[in-house]
This record gives structure tokens, C-alpha cells and sequence, in this order.
């Protein structure tokens, strides 16, 4: 099963972004409508699209966007985004968009309507976030209504929440802006409607999106104070076995990172990067503009679905475009897995017994041989090759993957 993931866009329209002496102001993306031209090597989502009509990525099963498709509530570049990433999925029969809303999404501004933010995206064509009202409609309405919905499929299920479900309401309005937030009351009915869903049906894939990041990203030099409230009881929620394993994709703090939330049964959690937005206002992050391209292991018939993978990461370079051929540092590396929920300590023991009894091991005959080294994250890359190092195998890396094993002494 294939997913393609983007987020944090953060398009908008420099003609309308002007300071007060007329001049333009910086630009918070690299996406902008006003642009005379937009050719794919300088504008991400002209060469996005192109990808997948060059036929340079196969179509995937889902195109999910994890929110903030333009920038201040800008609302021609928003309906903008949205309307080519609907044609684009439209061109491929198999290919089905979903997205959440992001904090730049709505209408906090009130620049549409003087009381309602959400109203802009409740009216945008196609239905957002689920672009199909004839077979979305129901969940159209349980998202703006309940503040979340769950999209069933034949492979997957799709547990979209709106993390800014309360931004410009409430007596504390203007710090709920600052953060995203999922209510007691919310998460209480995801839980009741998840149990008689993964019964029913635990091959399915578990897919949860939303858009505001489930664990802060402070350092000394910035402090995260935006995190979703409430999302320790997500995921304590989500790692409850009877509920299945499950896949959260978030954006929001522009930050790439592939990480597991908790114990055993845990979500596996995919952080993005922005998609387009500049420094502008973020001169700390590290992380370069990239999307991804998820490949999920399917259950086989009568199993119950694992969450285990690969993503690749697509890196964007001014005046080149995007490429998937090199990693760039503070990103995702250009591959990377997920899923492995053994300890590395034996699987390194079991690995270098292999090298020293063969001599040296190139990467096709390792994951023949190996097939979960497929499935580490980065953070566990890393220790299997701390591990490997002290039981006397040197690997060869390039890009964040092992290329070849050999004893120290060979």
C-alpha cells in the first residue's frame, strides 16, 4: 500500500502581501500564486504534480496532506492548492485524497467572516477535507461536527481529527491559537466507534492524521509551547492492543522526525517537514522542504494488519527540484523504516554472526538473509550499528542505509 504524505504547504499570493509602504513582504512560501510562471524546479507543488505525470512515482493508494495547505488564511492560494491536488488525484483512478485542517487553514483573521473560521473551509469545492461529498458525506459532517471522522476503505481506516477544532472560540481564544487540542469528549467517542471498527475488520491499515504535533520539539534556543493537548491520551489510546497498531502522520512544527510514541504496541509517528514554507520566522529549524512516499507491508489474508514499512523521503533543492537520490541533513534520510519491534542487541548478534561467517555482506544479500533491517527507524539504525561496531563489523553506509557489512579485520 502506497501513500504519498504532504504538509505545511503554507502557498500564498505575493500581490496581496504587501507592507505598508508598498513593498512586498518576505516570502512565507515557496508556493505563490501570483507568480507569473511556476515551473516545477521552482515552485515544490508544479514539481510535485509533475512526479506523478512523468510517471517518475507510481500512483499511490492515498494522497494525504496534513494541513496548513496555505498561509495567514490566504484564502485564493488555499482553494488554489486544493483544486490541483484534487485534479491530480482525480487523474488516477485508484488514488484517494484526504486532509486535515491546520491552524493557517482557518479563518482566525477574519478575513471571510467576522464570526465563524471555519466557514471558508466548509465551502471550498471540492469538500474539504474529503474532496468526494457524494461518498464523503457523512464524514464531512462528523469532521466540522465532531471534530474528527473515520474513513473506512477495504485496505484502511483513516482516523482524521481536527486538532484546531476550537481555535477562535472560547474565552481563552487567543492562546488556543497557539496550540492544537483533542477534548476529553472527542476522544472518548473515537475510542467507543474504533472498537467495533478494528473488530470488525483488523486487517485494515490504521491511519491517524491530524495536523498539530503530538510531542514538543523544544531545544534551547526554541521553546515548543504548541503541542495538541490531549495527545498523551491519544496515544496511550492508540497503543492499547484490541485497538491494532497504528500510523500517525502530523505536521505543524516543520520538523522531520520517524519515531515510535511508546511501548511494544505503540504508534509508529511520522513528523513532517514542511512542504514549501521558507525560514522566514523559523531561523532554527534545521530541516530541509521534503515529502514522502509511505510503503505499508499489507496483511495477508486473515491476519491482522502490523504497521511496518518503508518511507522514502523527497528532498527539495532551489532551482534543481525535488530528488530522491540524496539525503540532506536535519531530514529524513531519503530511506528510512519502520515497524521493527524486536531488540537490537540480538538482531545485531544474529546479523554480525552472519558477516563473519561469510566474510563481508553487501545490503540485497543482508535484508534477503535479514528482512526486519527493512524495517528500522533511524534511531534504531543507528544503535544496530553502535552494536555491530562492538561485536567487530564495520558497515559502510550511504544516505542513512547500510551498504555493506564486513568484519574489522577484513
Amino acid at each position: 500500500m502506497r501513500i504519498a504524505v504532504l504538509s505545511d504547504l503554507h502557498a500564498f499570493c505575493s500581490d496581496a502581501r504587501k507592507a505598508s509602504d508598498g513593498k512586498a513582504v518576505l516570502a512565507p512560501s515557496l508556493i505563490d500564486f501570483s507568480a507569473p510562471t511556476r515551473k516545477p524546479n521552482i515552485d515544490p507543488l508544479a514539481g510535485f504534480i509533475k512526479l506523478f505525470e512523468s510517471g517518475d512515482i507510481a500512483p499511490p493508494d492515498l494522497l494525504i496532506v496534513g494541513g496548513d495547505l496555505g498561509d495567514k488564511a490566504d484564502t485564493h492560494a488555499i482553494q488554489s492548492v486544493w483544486k490541483e491536488l484534487s485534479s491530480l488525484s482525480g487523474k488516477f483512478s485508484g488514488t484517494k485524497l484526504v486532509a486535515t485542517c491546520g491552524n493557517h487553514d482557518l479563518d482566525t483573521r477574519h478575513k471571510q467572516n467576522k464570526f465563524d473560521p471555519r466557514g471558508f473551509l466548509r465551502t471550498l469545492e471540492p469538500g474539504f477535507p474529503f474532496p468526494n461529498p457524494a461518498e464523503h458525506r457523512i464524514n464531512l459532517l462528523e469532521y466540522w461536527a465532531n471534530h474528527f471522522s473515520i474513513l473506512e476503505d477495504d485496505q484502511y481506516r483513516i482516523l482524521n481529527i481536527n486538532s484546531c477544532a476550537f481555535h477562535g472560540f472560547g474565552s481563552d481564544a487567543e492562546p488556543e491559537l497557539e496550540r492544537g487540542r483533542i477534548s476529553d469528549i472527542t476522544l472518548d467517542s473515537i475510542e467507543e466507534q474504533l472498537k467495533t471498527a478494528v473488530k470488525a475488520a483488523p486487517h485494515k491499515q490504521n491511519i491517524c492524521l491530524f495536523h498539530h504535533h503530538i510531542r514538543p520539539v523544544s531545544t534551547d534556543a526554541f521553546d515548543d509551547t504548541s503541542t495538541m493537548k490531549g495527545s498523551e491520551r491519544l496515544a496511550d489510546m492508540l497503543s492499547k492492543a484490541s485497538l491494532g497498531e497504528w500510523f500517525i502522520i502530523h505536521g505543524h512544527r516543520h520538523r522531520s522526525n520517524l519515531f515510535c510514541i511508546g511501548g511494544n504496541s505503540a504508534p509508529i509517528v511520522l513528523s513532517c517537514a514542511s512542504f514549501a514554507a521558507t525560514r522566514t520566522g523559523d531561523e532554527h529549524n534545521p530541516c530541509p522542504n521534503q515529502f514522502y512516499v509511505i510503503e505499508l507491508e499489507e496483511a495477508k489474508s486473515g491476519e491482522i494488519a502490523r504497521v511496518a514499512g518503508t518511507v522514502r523521503a523527497w528532498n527539495w533543492t532551489p532551482s534543481i527540484g525535488w530528488q530522491s537520490k540524496t539525503s540532506i541533513p536535519g531530514g529524513l534520510p531519503v530511506i528510512s523504516g519502520f515497524g521493527y519491534r524486536g531488540y537490537i542487541p540480538d538482531l545485531a548478534k544474529s546479523v554480525a554472526a552472519a558477516v563473519k561467517a561469510s566474510g563481508k555482506m553487501i545490503w540485497t544479500d543482508l535484508i534477503s538473509s535479514f528482512p526486519d533491517l527493512r524495517r528500522l527507524m533511524p534511531s534504531d539504525h543507528a544503535s544496530l550499528v553502535e552494536a555491530l561496531e562492538a561485536s567487530g563489523v564495520i558497515a559502510t553506509e550511504a544516505d542513512g542505509q547500510i551498504k555493506e557489512l564486513a568484519p574489522v579485520n577484513a
